[in-house]
């Protein structure tokens, strides 16, 4: 973690996200019914789900925060990533219906103008929603949270789809008449995109895989550095949202008393949970070596 602020910003941000994208589908879709902008109304489509993912980023970020038990000895860490799954789903199922009106539209042949009132209320959605993507962003990638991530993509997804909503209206009012329906329709395949990659997120997250090789270096040179620790034989990790779980097999001398041995695989643990917090558990094993006069085998 970068700065201590860090954790109230991330407790924070996906508590504004659900309110904030709450305020926007009332916002947008209101203000895109009465203008008549129908890139404005896709918008606030995508808001609904933002909301529903919102909602579930927050619960999901509680759940994972709960210690280990007997039934989850490695904790509830990976419900972030399920959560990033059903995101991406909200998110599938909001661009499909975007991209039908958007269909229903051209196909139909219907060519309302939205009233000019649309544009400053696009605007003032861009502005709101790059702050929400600067702000989980931020907090997501110094605390490691996929689900705080994934939120912030969804942010940054309503941003660019807000662009495009401007783009669009400006292009009706210049006389293109199709402008406002193909925003509409450029802001479902961006939804489309941003699914599938957090959906590829998710199922990643949900397969086991290793921590960077960075924190692995930094464990193993924390080891070493204990008196008494002849080697590191492995290192195995897995991430678990935010955190990660060691498993280490050490090398200790054969001659010396489980006594000690014990000591010395605590003390492992304890300098490793002293330089790196972002371990959730950690089990040290040892493996029994013999000193010899040409080294330690």
């Amino acid at each position: 973690m970068k700065y201590s602020e860090c954790e109230r910003c991330g407790k924070w941000s996906p508590r504004m996200s659900l309110v904030g994208n709450i305020l926007a589908v009332l916002f947008k879709v209101s203000v895109g019914m009465l203008t008549g902008s129908k890139g404005l109304v896709a918008d606030g489509v995508h808001s609904i789900a933002d909301s529903v993912a919102s909602s579930i980023i927050l619960v999901s970020l509680y759940v994972a925060k709960k210690p280990q038990d007997r039934k989850h000895p490695y904790g509830l860490g990976k419900v972030e990533y399920l959560s990033t799954l059903v995101t991406s789903v909200f998110l599938f199922c909001a661009a499909s219906l975007i991209l039908v009106e958007v269909l229903k539209d051209l196909f139909y042949g219907v060519h309302l103008i939205p009233d000019k009132a649309a544009i400053p209320a696009t605007l003032v959605c861009l502005i709101y929603s790059y702050i929400m993507y600067r702000s989980n962003i931020c907090a997501g990638t110094q605390l490691g949270s996929p689900a705080l991530v994934a939120d912030a993509n969804e942010s940054k997804a309503d941003s660019i789809s807000s662009v495009a909503v401007l783009i669009g209206l400006i292009g009706t009012h210049l006389g293109f008449i199709y402008a406002d329906a193909l925003a509409a329709g450029f802001v479902s395949v961006l939804i489309y995109r941003m699914s599938a990659k957090m959906f590829l997120q998710g199922i990643h997250g949900l397969i086991d895989f290793s921590a960077d090789r960075e924190i692995i270096d930094q464990i193993q040179k924390l080891a070493l550095a204990v008196a008494g620790v002849k080697g590191v034989r492995t290192i195995n990790t897995r991430v678990q949202g935010q955190k990660n779980w060691i498993d280490m097999v050490i090398e200790v001398l054969g001659d010396q008393s489980i006594l000690e041995t014990h000591r010395i695989s605590e003390q492992v643990k304890e300098k490793v949970r002293e330089n790196i917090k972002e371990i959730d558990g950690m089990t040290v094993s040892f493996f029994p070596v013999k000193k010899r006069m040409f080294g330690i085998y």
